[in-house]
């Protein structure tokens, strides 16, 4: 089943540190999730702002820049070294690009990374410094683009161990995630990605897909990718047949960004810093991910502008995603039942679904999640989308999963928690979440859905003013309406076993 659904979540009062404080279920419904990761900015003071969203810590970081002589010279010098790192990826230079790490283990460590980083399409790659280290420590952006999948460029960063510039060529003695001042690792980073932890990063490109896996995996990587494509192209034609028109940079995503992997461990660490704790019920997660610059820190889509920008696409006025990246956990069900085709394109159109709207996310939620999207909102949409066009096999899912949990006559998540425990209660949640989205578009027809979905992930506030014009009635009315249709549905169901 889906994991727990995270978005960064509006700072409470800061914290003040000192060092570098920079702060799809198993077979039930798809591995759905999705998660925003944080954006970080370090400093000569720093501030630290953290908000604890569905597990996970999104920072706000600010460093006030230092207007010493001897600072701006380090700082420059450091700037020289990514920009070393970045003319070398781009020339396919490989001695370059190793060249300032230290030998041994740090730079054949990187030598590999340089490779893999060699086999993605990318639009944007580089590394960007913006401070001086801090007692031999320093955090580095490596700001991408991935063609054909990312609307704006992300960051992944990275916490070098450095010694001064002047000391000689190979000044970085070691690379990981940025770690706060207790040492733990800040899963706010995206770090780290799959060129870092594969020794030999199999790629493979389709129309609007870059899909991955590691090297002793290029066989199931082989076998998935154009199924995946298929999800992707029926996800997005559906979407630019029924969504609304984008609104300033913010628009339905453009392709995905896909990771299959069958280590649990490994699973569980992509873009997770040390890693996350395991959901035995999640078999895939699409993690949003916040723009790195540029558009992303203004007001295009139609945002108030603000001065107080805390990093990389967050002001205090609002927020842009730039993509999203899929993980999937290849030794779940849909992916090894003789069934399979159909498992990995239900997978495949969920956690796309996730992937096509993060993109519209513009609102920071509270610490206590008021805010984000609708749980319900948001799984119904995945859920509508991986059975889009299988009517008779939604109802038949919905049905079963509902033989063993009473239905209560809400919403998914409205009075309770909605990723449950327990695989049957978790799955009766998805089925009635997509079954909710399923009803509103034969109801009121799928661009009213799609619209309400769009604009719901834009201002996750004002839903009741969004079902209203989805509906032209209240919310009431709507849970009301379609719990009659879930009682008559199962009713029927029943009466035809009899």
């Amino acid at each position: 089943m889906p994991g727990q659904q995270s978005y960064p979540g509006f700072p409470p009062p800061p914290y003040q540190g000192q060092d570098w404080q920079s702060a799809y279920p198993a077979p039930q419904p798809p591995g759905r999730g999705s998660r925003v990761l944080g954006v970080l900015g370090i400093a000569l003071v720093v501030l630290v702002v953290v908000a604890a969203v569905g597990g996970t810590a999104y920072l706000q970081v600010g460093r006030k820049g230092a207007t010493t002589p001897a600072y701006v010279v380090e700082q420059e010098n450091w700037r020289r070294v990514a920009d070393g790192l970045t003319r070398a990826l781009a020339a396919g230079d490989e001695e370059g690009f190793v060249r300032p790490f230290a030998a041994g283990e740090v730079k054949e460590r990187q030598r590999l990374v340089f490779r893999n980083l060699r086999k993605v399409p990318w639009e944007t790659a580089r590394w960007e410094v913006s401070n001086s280290p801090l007692n031999g420590r320093l955090r580095v952006d490596f700001v991408h683009q991935v063609k054909d999948v990312d609307n704006l460029p992300i960051a992944e960063e990275y916490g070098w161990q450095v010694l001064p510039v002047e000391s000689g060529t190979e000044v970085i003695t070691g690379v990981g995630a940025v770690r706060d001042h207790q040492g733990k690792s800040l899963d706010a980073g995206y770090y780290p990605a799959p060129w870092d932890v594969y020794d030999d990063l199999s790629v493979r490109v389709r129309d609007h897909l870059v899909a991955m896996a590691d090297r002793g995996q290029e066989a199931e990587l082989d076998r998935d990718v154009d199924v995946l494509a298929r999800a992707a192209g029926d996800d997005l034609a559906a979407w630019q047949q029924y969504a609304p028109a984008p609104v300033g940079v913010r628009r339905g995503a453009r392709g995905f960004f896909v990771v299959l992997e069958k280590n649990r461990e490994v699973y569980n660490k992509l873009y997770q810093g040390d890693g996350k704790q395991d959901d035995s019920l999640e078999a895939g997660v699409n993690m949003p991910v916040v723009a790195a610059e540029g558009a992303a820190r203004g007001t295009a889509s139609g945002g108030t502008a603000s001065s107080g920008t805390a990093g990389g696409g967050m002001t205090v006025g609002g927020m842009t995603v730039g993509g999203s990246r899929i993980v999937m956990d290849t030794t779940d069900s849909r992916f090894t039942g003789s069934r399979w085709q159909d498992g990995v394109t239900d997978i495949g159109r969920h956690e796309m679904a996730h992937a096509i709207v993060a993109t519209l996310l513009s609102e920071w939620p509270s610490p206590t999640g008021k805010g984000q999207p609708h749980d319900w909102v948001a799984e119904g949409f995945a859920e509508f989308m991986a059975l889009r066009g299988e009517d008779a096999a939604a109802r038949d899912e919905l049905v079963g999963d509902l033989r063993e949990v009473r239905f209560d006559g809400g919403l998914p998540g409205e009075q309770g928690e909605f990723y449950a425990d327990t695989a049957g209660a978790r799955a009766a949640n998805y089925a009635l979440s997509g079954d909710a989205v399923r009803y509103l578009a034969a109801t009121y027809g799928e661009a009213r859905a799609f619209a309400f979905v769009a604009a719901h992930y834009a201002r996750p506030s004002e839903y009741a003013q969004q079902l209203a014009e989805a509906t032209g009635g209240s919310a009431d009315a709507f849970r009301a309406a379609w719990a009659e249709h879930v009682r008559t549905t199962t009713a029927t169901a029943a009466a035809r076993r009899k």
